[in-house]
This record gives structure tokens, sequence and C-alpha cells, in this order.
């Protein structure tokens, strides 16, 4: 049995295997078209690199529920301070 050659110059006979193995898996896509519902998404850097459309909408919408609640947190402030000054 021969040793893989590596992919990468930096890599060992290990290495490559494990990255070949990677790339053959079922549910990694060799390419963003290859997604689909069956895709395995594990990390952020997952989504990033497999879905970047996706990766986008969702950082759109954290940002977005980030801003409603920092919005939501100074309107309340707000009121607390309106009711303090009421009350001296």
């Amino acid at each position: 049995m021969s040793t893989p050659v590596p992919s990468q110059p930096s890599q060992g006979p290990q290495e490559a295997s494990q990255a070949e193995q990677a790339q053959n898996r079922p549910g990694v896509p060799k390419s963003g078209k290859d997604v689909n519902a069956s895709t395995t998404i594990r990390t952020v850097q997952d989504l990033k690199q497999k879905a970047p459309e996706l990766y986008q909408e969702t950082m759109k919408s954290v940002a977005w529920t980030i801003i409603r609640q920092l919005r939501k947190s100074a309107r309340r402030l707000k009121e607390i301070q309106r009711k303090a000054r009421q009350k001296h």
C-alpha cells in the first residue's frame, strides 16, 4: 500500500488522508452550489464556506436582532429616567 501524496507541501501523509476523507464524506459539498437540506453545518465557519449567501443573511438577522434589543433597552432606560424625574 502506498502513502497518499500530500495535497499541500506542508501536509504530511496523515493530514492529506484526513483532507481527502473530508472531501469525500457525504454531506460535505465540493462547492457552494452543492449545498442542500442534507448538508451538515457544524460551525459558523462551515456555514460561511458552504453557503455564503445564507451566512450573509444570517449575519444580517443577528445584527437586526441586536439593534432591536438595543433600541428596546434604550426606550426602557428612557422611561425609567422619565419616571425618576417625575418623582422629584
